[in-house]
């Protein structure tokens, strides 16, 4: 079972928030807020965050099986999916092989596929972001330095610290298995198949998931719209949260 955190609102339209490798649900608390009065809002913790269960060789195939099924349990139909990075990766995994499950997508500073193929590339990738925990350093201990190296250039300390709280509350099995889940992600072929209106949203100081490559899966998908945030990094619900949430709110008004 995953756990959640959610407004808890009966009869109304329901909106699916799911996090990035350094998240958990907390990182979408504030859209949480903002969404209530209006949606049904549900943050997921995925498999191994929060209070979710960790699951054993874990793939971004089985993430979006996993949330897939709980969305059924709950008999949530036509929910909006919202995905951050790792999310976002989800969230595309779900509408390609699911097409008719949800009502719309936004994807968030994420990617159609991991990287290069050179496999060596996907290997210092991994290196470079276990490395100090292989070492012995702790998730606390690298969670500053590695929050502010994904967002722009001068961040908010408010902002770090909050995001930097949130990645230090995850176990270091569960970051390695998410990290590790990333390999061999490819869904370029399928972005034709989404069907469903589709909102793509990436910061223009995204190193993780720049924004060319954002726009560029914006054209393969039919009924999709493109939102490139100035001036921003990777955290962009959390980095420009004013734009990023009126964003949201203008595409799901007009579905």
């Amino acid at each position: 079972m995953l756990s959640f955190i959610s407004n808890a609102v009966k009869n109304k339209e329901y909106i699916i928030f799911i996090h990035g490798i350094a998240s958990t649900s907390e990182t979408f608390k504030n859209q949480i807020k903002l969404f209530k009065k209006e949606f049904s809002i549900i943050s997921l913790d995925l498999p191994g965050y929060g209070r979710s269960a960790q699951i054993k060789n874990i793939t971004i195939s089985k993430y979006a099986d996993i949330i897939y099924n709980f969305l059924l349990s709950k008999n949530i139909s036509k929910p909006i999916l919202i995905g951050h990075s790792l999310g976002g990766m989800i969230v595309q995994e779900i509408i390609t092989k699911k097409v008719s499950f949800a009502k719309a997508a936004v994807l968030i500073a994420t990617s159609a596929k991991f990287g290069s193929n050179d496999e060596s590339w996907q290997n210092n990738f991994i290196s470079s972001r276990l490395e100090p925990l292989d070492k012995g350093k702790s998730m606390k201990d690298i969670s500053t330095k590695s929050i502010t190296n994904i967002m722009a250039p001068n961040p908010h300390k408010k902002t770090i610290n909050f995001a930097s709280k949130i990645m230090g509350s995850i176990s270091k099995n569960t970051y390695k298995s998410a990290i590790h889940s990333l390999i061999g992600f490819d869904l370029r072929h399928k972005l034709q198949d989404i069907i469903i209106p589709t909102l793509l949203i990436s910061g223009e100081k995204d190193k993780q998931a720049p924004s060319k490559t954002m726009k560029s899966m914006s054209k393969k998908i039919k009924y999709c719209q493109y939102i490139e945030i100035k001036n921003c990094g990777h955290l962009i619900h959390l980095e420009k949260p004013e734009i990023f949430d009126k964003s949201i709110k203008d595409f799901i008004l007009n579905l």
